[in-house]
């Protein structure tokens, strides 16, 4: 199997978290982690790890998307909105998210309240104060995954995250609906507070999770000394690497030239562009399609929970079969399907339809790629540069996605429609390529012993 290691790792290979407990390592060094101890240690890793990015992934989304149903509420007339000033609004969110990306560890000071949002200016500023506040945050979360679970165990955890986030960010029509009815009070218009409240959620939970988030495996709490061997074994075992230390310059240079790093950097990238596009305007979308402006941001919702489901399910079974190339080509052609039938599907209902396929395509494209980086880059210092690049040309998307429809091309939309299509195609063409060229590189490796990655027994996720 792709990734299995033929030759252990030795003991010396891995320090405990505390070098007094002698009889924990030499205990664990007697045989193998007992199967059941090992599943129990993945539920309670999944239990302090999972739920709090999760649920400040899906703010963080609602947060920067919140935008779109509070353009067809009010916002974008109350604030003379012309041309491709939203456009702008989407893409300059994008500028600070980017700078940020990997700097993330840089401290940030407080900044006092401002007024009212009242113009376009205004409007620009808090999207790039926004950008500038989120930049590191899904590098982290990425990374994070990354260090606590074998290469086989990441996908689904990166579609849990992902879609959790998606999701409920999904419901950010209804909500945005709901929050719109309250026109007029404090003298703020609707729109006004599809921005308040879940702003102020935000802020409320960022309070709990500064005390009680996971943290690395040196510093978790929340694990026993045997507990942090155990989990040192399993990831040394699965990876044959040291998952002590720090980052270095060599680290970071290893991933800069690595091509392989940018090619599944790309593959972020594109279905990224489909995907911020389809949610920053589909409550336009499907206006286009002849629903009222509050039955459009109703529908919203439905297809993100049945991208969620076909992103869970599909990341089980990729992870099981070890396969990484094949989905990535199968979501890029059920979003290329929807695309068509947005354009060309005769009734409502057919098109609306194609929005399930659209969405379940594109967002389920993401968590692949984090996988498939996070699989195919060898070492947690290397993983610790390679990841905040990979989300950097995710930041990239985003800025593309934000130009690929705009009003001027309402009601069809076609060129964004076209722009899309053509990204999942590229992304089809590289998700195959690269698995062909891993292929080629495996076969080789079994065939001549050659090492792969200076790891013995690596091989690429295809």
């Amino acid at each position: 199997m792709a990734g299995d290691m033929n030759n252990k790792p030795t003991t010396d290979m891995i320090e405990t978290t505390d070098p007094r407990d002698d009889t924990v390592e030499k205990g664990l060094d007697e045989g193998v982690i007992n199967p059941t101890e090992d599943k129990r240690l993945v539920r309670r890793i999944d239990f302090h790890v999972l739920p709090w990015i999760c649920i400040t992934y899906a703010l963080s989304l609602i947060d920067r998307t919140n935008i779109a149903a509070a353009k067809i509420v009010g916002m974008e007339a109350d604030l003379n909105l012309t041309g491709n000033q939203f456009n702008v609004a989407l893409l300059i969110f994008f500028i600070t998210y980017l700078v940020t990306e990997i700097p993330s560890n840089i401290v940030i000071k407080a900044v006092g309240t401002q007024s009212y949002l009242m113009t376009y200016g205004q409007l620009l500023a808090l999207r790039v104060l926004l950008g500038f506040f989120e930049g590191g945050f899904n590098p982290a979360c990425i990374y994070l995954i990354s260090c606590w679970y074998k290469r086989y165990e990441v996908q689904q955890r990166l579609a849990i995250w992902f879609v959790f986030g998606s999701v409920v960010s999904g419901f950010t029509g209804v909500i945005s609906y709901g929050l719109s009815l309250m026109e007029g009070q404090g003298g703020l218009r609707g729109w006004g507070w599809i921005f308040i409240i879940p702003g102020a959620i935000t802020v409320a939970v960022a309070i709990p999770i500064f005390f009680f988030v996971a943290e690395f495996l040196e510093k978790a709490k929340w694990l026993t000394a045997e507990e942090q061997v155990m989990i040192q074994r399993r990831l040394a075992g699965d990876q044959g690497e040291d998952v002590e230390g720090k980052g270095t310059m060599k680290s970071f240079l290893e991933a800069a030239i690595d091509w392989k790093v940018y090619v599944i950097s790309m593959m972020l990238m594109l279905p990224t562009a489909t995907t911020y596009a389809l949610s920053s305007f589909s409550p336009s979308i499907l206006a286009s399609f002849g629903f009222s402006v509050t039955l459009s941001q109703v529908l919203t919702t439905p297809p993100y929970i049945f991208g969620a489901i076909v992103s869970i399910l599909t990341g089980i079974m990729a992870d099981r079969v070890r396969l990484r190339s094949p989905f990535i080509t199968g979501y890029s052609i059920l979003h290329m399907a929807g695309l068509a039938m947005i354009s060309w599907g005769g009734s409502q209902g057919a098109r609306y339809t194609s929005m399930f396929l659209a969405v379940a395509g594109s967002n389920c494209a993401i968590p692949s790629a984090l996988a498939f980086l996070a699989r195919n880059v060898v070492g947690t210092h290397k993983r610790q540069f390679a990841v905040p690049i990979q989300s950097i040309f995710g930041g990239i998307g985003g800025i593309i996605g934000s130009l690929m429809f705009r009003e001027a091309n309402y009601p069809g939309y076609r060129p964004g429609i076209y722009a899309s299509f053509g990204c999942m195609a590229a992304n089809t063409a590289l998700a195959s390529g690269l698995a062909f060229y891993f292929w080629i590189r495996n076969r080789q490796a079994d065939r001549t012993g050659k090492v792969l990655e200076g790891v013995p027994g690596f091989r690429y996720t295809t």
